[in-house]
């Protein structure tokens, strides 16, 4: 078992490595304290999944703005404070060989002005039709040309925080319908300016932000992208794999470390919840494969419905990509991987998807689980 893909180390382009190939994609538990800062809950949820053996974390949904918020106890990354609460990870992940990754979020139409008062920004002034649902009185904006500066500076003051903090890596969150996914998708982005109107010009805002972060941190500090591939719509709209080997190829000249690769946006992220399906899997990882295909620079990942550790070797065998990631399977169990060389029985995820409608249920304050015994959710709380 030892001669496996997944337990290789991998080396990425700026000097950093991990000693092998399976990392915990990010999670939105939403537990940071409600001012932004890691709490204690957060820190110990993290050393469990170092404790595990994966090669890689990203702590999830950081945001770089005080005018982007989606959940009250959402982690924050614009204030010193909020970098410093980090550093109990950063050292104890450290002493276990492990890199962490901070995932810099902003939320753009996909987030809430419930704790910020603020409105939501846009590519071009649209709502995602799922929050438009739930926070009908939100306003969202086109974003002028002052607002995409101003958000290229976030980025870039947020990740110089991670590097200040002791840090060595983050990730720009380009997926999922979130601000950056929305300028990269012709669904979201109608833009008829120099950030819109071929993959390219849409993905403008993205190269300047990874700029601009190498220019604040003097380019020391290793760069990932979550890249939305793939909008899942049933149509040709949205975004697809195809649609992006131009703007992969401006990747690599920026050098950057890595590619996660990750479908759906709010609209249709509930394809995703209806339990495990084998469709979705195969689109999605067709889809890294098609992005691997462009590059021959840049370590290409993938995410989603991946459920045990054969299961992730063969996905890397089958479509030639170079690591791996889970979140609901290693949320489930973080000893996951230690478990598969001591034969032991796992809690193994039903991917049915409770965990996200816990985020938004007024009666629960955290994210809860359906088998891991330190997260389980009270069996009164139940789901359709």
């Amino acid at each position: 078992m030892n001669d496996l893909i997944l337990l290789s180390p991998l080396h990425f382009e700026n000097g950093i490595s991990i000693k092998n190939r399976l990392f915990l994609s990010s999670i939105g538990l939403d537990l940071a304290k409600p001012t932004g800062e890691c709490s204690e809950e957060l820190i110990n949820f993290y050393k469990k999944i170092i404790d595990g053996g994966v090669g890689m974390i990203i702590i999830g949904n950081s945001t770089v703005s005080p005018s982007s918020r989606l959940h009250e106890r959402g982690l924050a990354l614009y204030e010193w404070k909020h970098a410093q609460a980090l550093k109990p990870i950063f050292e104890y992940a450290h002493q276990k060989d492990v890199l962490v990754v901070v995932q810099l979020q902003h939320y753009g139409a996909q987030g809430s002005s419930k704790h910020t008062n603020c409105p939501l920004l846009s590519p071009s002034g649209q709502f995602s039709q799922k929050m438009k649902k739930k926070f009908p009185e939100d306003k969202v904006i086109e974003m002028s040309i002052s607002d995409i500066e101003n958000v290229i500076e976030e980025f870039a003051h947020s990740a110089w925080l991670v590097q200040q903090a002791g840090g060595k890596a983050i990730q720009i969150q380009a997926a999922n319908g979130y601000l950056i996914s929305s300028f990269l998708s012709p669904y979201t982005n109608k833009r008829t300016d120099d950030y819109g109107g071929t993959p390219k010009k849409r993905a403008l805002i993205l190269i300047k932000i990874i700029e601009a972060i190498q220019v604040k941190t003097k380019y020391n500090l290793s760069i990932f992208i979550r890249l939305g591939i793939d909008d899942y719509f049933d149509n040709e709209e949205g975004q697809k794999p195809e649609y992006l080997e131009e703007v992969i190829h401006e990747l690599e000249q920026l050098g950057i470390d890595g590619i996660e690769c990750s479908m759906c946006i709010g609209e249709t992220f509930y394809k995703f919840l209806s339990g495990y399906n084998q469709n979705s899997k195969n689109r999605i990882f067709s889809g890294a494969s098609k992005i691997k295909s462009y590059t021959t620079k840049i370590p290409v990942g993938c995410t989603g419905l991946v459920h045990s550790i054969l299961d992730a070797e063969e996905q890397l065998h089958k479509y030639k990509l170079d690591y791996i990631g889970m979140a609901r399977a290693l949320f489930a169990d973080p000893k996951l991987l230690s478990k598969f060389f001591e034969k032991r029985e796992i809690n193994a995820c039903r991917f049915d998807g409770f965990c996200f409608k816990d985020k938004s249920n007024p009666k629960l304050d955290r994210v809860y689980c359906c088998v891991n015994p330190d997260y389980l959710r009270d069996s009164q709380t139940k789901y359709e």
